[in-house]
């Protein structure tokens, strides 16, 4: 007597052997006991390190299910992943900084799957962080599994990098059966083309990798925000004997911050596919032109209109800024 396992969906890889998913996608295994005495399913996850390979403890019983005698049972491995995941890991001030932690799990995960009465069947996967929408989803992951738009819609590295003359990046998954380091190579290396007058962005894709691109046109503007009220009257003298009149402070502080509006022209319709992304990424950096910092700002709007009568066209970003500046005044 034993448990066996398969994917709800077809094509999804579940076995012994590493392999890729995504952190934020279903994968749904189903479990069939032919036991019917069982009445529980147990999953012990071990968390890997993907930079060593070397295991942490195994977390017993992260998982348990109530079972009923003859019938299966189906749940999502990456809801466990999910638990465990340390998300923060978007603490970038420079290009230089990225690293193969923002683009897979910093552990791989060996799931050990069991029944009260039944021996352990193991799968092991490591996952990428993002998520592709339904229309992008392919089941089988593999190594070289596209890590960004460009590499989705067939935009080559070569038609990219004649655009600016800003640091690119090239990344590569490793093959996740390594016994070791089975983070990604990340390349760097400076665009052919001329500097963004508007500015630049790098932002996390949504097929676990990351997408640049440069802009024309730029406009910047600055909101300024009173805090605290103070009741106060006409005005009041500087001293308490022949004094000048003033106005005084009727407000405790100030805070300060800007938001960027970015455009650029000419866009194809693949590009403007491929630049689309944007609208779902978790993270989205603003760089000045010629310069290699990065800013995290948030994203209030995307436009990239895609028009089946047209070849292209435009794409406009506005960003707001999340570091404020701030002063008191009493």
């Amino acid at each position: 007597m034993a448990i066996t396992l398969n994917s709800q969906i077809l094509g999804q890889q579940i076995g012994t052997s590493t392999s890729y998913c995504y952190l934020y996608e279903p994968l749904k295994l189903v479990v069939t006991e032919s036991n019917l005495s069982a009445t529980k399913i147990y999953v012990d996850m071990t968390p890997c390190s993907t930079l060593s390979g070397v295991p942490n403890p195994t977390l017993v019983k992260y998982g348990e299910f109530d079972l009923n005698p003859g019938n299966k049972l189906t749940f999502d491995l990456m809801k466990l992943a999910q638990q465990h995941h340390d998300a923060g890991v978007y603490k970038f001030s420079d290009i230089d900084e990225i690293s193969g932690e923002s683009v897979v799990s910093k552990y791989k995960y060996y799931f050990d799957i069991y029944s009260d009465v039944s021996p352990k069947v193991q799968v092991r996967k490591l996952p990428i962080l993002g998520v592709r929408s339904l229309e992008n989803f392919i089941p089988t992951v593999g190594q070289n599994q596209p890590l960004n738009e460009f590499d989705f819609y067939g935009i080559t590295q070569s038609g990219i990098e004649n655009k600016w003359n800003m640091k690119l990046l090239q990344i590569s998954l490793a093959d996740p059966t390594n016994a070791g380091n089975t983070f990604p190579t990340i390349s760097r290396y400076t665009g052919l083309g001329t500097a963004p007058c508007g500015g630049y962005l790098i932002w996390k894709s949504t097929f676990g990798g990351w997408m640049w691109w440069g802009f024309d046109l730029q406009s910047k503007s600055y909101s300024k925000k009173y805090d605290g009220n103070i009741a106060v009257g006409m005005f009041e003298s500087t001293q308490e004997v022949d004094g000048q009149p003033f106005v005084p402070v009727d407000y405790s502080g100030i805070s300060n911050s800007y938001s960027i509006t970015l455009k650029s022209l000419g866009l194809t319709s693949l590009e403007l596919q491929a630049v689309a992304g944007i609208n779902f990424s978790p993270a989205v950096y603003y760089l000045k032109p010629g310069s290699e910092k990065m800013e995290l700002m948030r994203l209030t709007s995307a436009t990239a209109p895609m028009d089946s009568q047209a070849n292209g066209g435009d794409f406009s970003v506005s960003l707001q800024s999340i570091s404020n500046t701030g002063q008191n005044t009493i």
